[in-house]
């Protein structure tokens, strides 16, 4: 019997929209997740969840589910490859029913191809045949052992050099099997080799972009190295998407969104620039660095602790300084100094007077690179200090919705309304990024931020898991920070929140969010609670429990502002 061949390459993910229904529009059976009827994933599993009238019944294919107190049922649906069609049927006190199908499809994810030092591919198919890809590079069958017992899995690889020659080439597949039957498949991705004779040199562009470290991503987007300003010129080494490959130093590399960058004509010189004289010196509420360069590079920061610093990292740079002038107007600023770390790799630390580092800013004035310190406030008292409050989402941006249809956004903006008012009665002045159901844009929520010259930004959601997670088992309070710095802040929030005998959660840091990425002032991302988990929702749609959580929000600031000033 001659065998039929197959052969299944890697197809992209398809992106689940948002868009949750109102829990008033339900009926008898609201469905919050899946989002559409039908949905694409690449997931091993997704998540339900939804609600019935209280006292009714809700059946899976059949299987009876738990319904809590509000009406809320939840769970994780196990998907194979292909599709899968499940039911739901609410029934009644009175035997009413509605039913609802949904299809969720699951497709293999897109594997990311770049044309560099290694190219890595795969694909499935019929097991036992010889394997090639491309121009006949082997491929090798791996054993079931390593796949979970998938057989059929082959792998291969190969070094590109720039002497490929490939052009938006695809990658096609070739399986042959014993009896010399032959079949064929081409993969989404297309290779292309850029030549290292002529330089490629991107300008960065847009608000706040950023490099990332690697092609990794999630819901968040990739981990983010560093915040740029438009202007600062960039070598341009490859490609994978729509993200562009940073050559920063020898041996390192970062990633850009292409949109974030404009390409200089053919055969411009890659950024290059000795760094001059360093001027040290303050006004009447900052310190600045300000370092001499013949062009405008890329840099990464970071900051450390006992005793507190701050480091900058300068890509594209070899010391020429001979000098470095601290004038008497610095307060805060307590040495600074440098250090060639690398291969055009210069390194600035700036050591502080405080434990507690109050935020810092990176800009060029012209050619010159001008590091700002911000000085801590002469009071600690919160009568004498502003903050921002972000209440999360708004608008069309419902963000999580909990089982019984409940957005986030509302949740969000009473919470912070409790804390507006608490802060006020401190003496404290509160600025609010949104104080009504409107959709503002991350960008301009953090340039509100930096701009108002507040003390510190608190941000408040409500939790969610993911949607391949079974969300009767995750639930709790959690606070985040992305830098080192802010740590102290977001742990004295959270041993507070802790007291609400609300789950412990985690104080979660290096967290990838727009809002936690400012160096510029102390911030936090308060998540409350989880609206994914039936429980914790309960507790969200009281409104004195709201109040008690900005209760203890204000008492996880002053402790803060309290071991800030010991």
């Amino acid at each position: 019997m001659i065998r039929s061949l197959a052969l299944a390459v890697c197809a992209a993910a398809c992106v689940i929209s948002a868009g949750a229904v109102r829990g008033q529009d339900r009926g008898l059976l609201l469905v919050v997740v899946p989002e559409e009827d039908t949905t694409l994933t690449s997931s091993a599993a997704y998540r339900l969840s939804g609600s019935t009238r209280p006292g009714g019944a809700v059946a899976l294919d059949g299987v009876p589910l738990h319904i809590y107190s509000s009406g809320a049922f939840a769970g994780l649906l196990p998907l194979q490859v292909g599709e899968n069609r499940f039911t739901l049927v609410a029934r009644g006190q009175n035997g009413e029913t509605q039913e609802k199908q949904l299809l969720i499809t699951r497709k293999p994810p897109l594997q990311w191809l770049k044309a560099g030092d290694m190219l890595n591919v795969q694909c499935k198919g019929t097991p036992g045949c010889r394997a090639t890809f491309l121009d006949g590079q082997p491929m090798v069958e791996v054993p079931d052992s390593a796949t979970n017992g998938v057989r059929g899995i082959y792998r291969g690889s190969c070094r590109v050099t720039d002497q490929d020659q490939w052009d938006s080439t695809a990658i096609t597949f070739r399986l042959v099997d014993s009896a010399g039957h032959e079949v064929t498949a081409e993969a989404a991705g297309r290779l292309t080799v850029l030549s290292a004779r002529t330089p490629l040199v991107g300008i960065t562009k847009g608000e706040r972009p950023f490099l990332n470290y690697g092609l990794g991503d999630d819901r968040l987007g990739g981990a983010k190295m560093s915040i740029l300003v438009p202007g600062i010129r960039l070598a341009i080494s490859g490609k994978a998407g729509r993200l562009l490959r940073v050559a920063l130093a020898e041996g390192q590399e970062a990633w850009i969104p292409e949109y974030f960058v404009s390409f200089e004509p053919s055969g411009t010189p890659p950024p290059f620039t000795l760094a001059g004289s360093w001027n040290v010196y303050g006004d009447n509420r900052s310190d600045y660095v300000a370092i001499s360069l013949r062009d405008r590079i890329p840099y990464v920061t970071f900051t450390e602790t006992d005793p507190s610093r701050i480091c900058v990292d300068l890509f594209g740079a070899v010391s020429n300084s001979n000098w470095i002038t601290q004038h008497l107007t610095t307060n805060e600023i307590r040495n600074v100094s440098y250090q060639q770390v690398g291969k055009n790799v210069v390194r600035v630390t700036i050591e502080l007077r405080h434990r507690q580092i109050w935020g810092y800013s990176v800009t060029y004035r012209g050619q010159t690179l001008v590091i700002g310190i911000r000085r801590q406030p002469e009071s600690l008292d919160l009568e004498h200090l502003t903050f921002v409050l972000d209440a999360g989402h708004g608008g069309e941006q419902e963000g999580a919705v909990g089982a019984t249809g409940t957005p986030e956004k509302d949740v969000n903006l009473t919470t912070v309304f409790h804390l507006k008012r608490l802060l006020e009665e401190e003496g404290a002045r509160v600025i609010l990024t949104r104080s009504t159901d409107s959709a503002i844009a991350m960008n301009d929520r953090v340039g509100k931020a930096i701009s108002s010259n507040a003390d510190m930004l608190i941000s408040v959601h409500a939790n969610a898991i993911g949607y391949t997670s079974n969300p009767e088992n995750v639930r709790g309070t959690s606070t985040y920070y992305r830098h080192l710095c802010f740590r102290p802040l977001s742990q004295a929030i959270y041993d507070q929140l802790l007291k609400t005998g609300l789950s412990p959660f985690g104080n979660v840091g290096g967290f990838n969010f727009l809002l936690n990425s400012p160096t510029e002032l102390p911030n936090v991302l308060v998540e409350t609670a989880f609206m994914s988990h039936p429980l914790d929702e309960i507790r969200l749609l009281d409104d004195d429990f709201r109040k008690e959580l900005a209760e203890r929000i204000v008492e996880g600031v002053k402790a803060f502002l309290e071991e800030a000033e010991e």
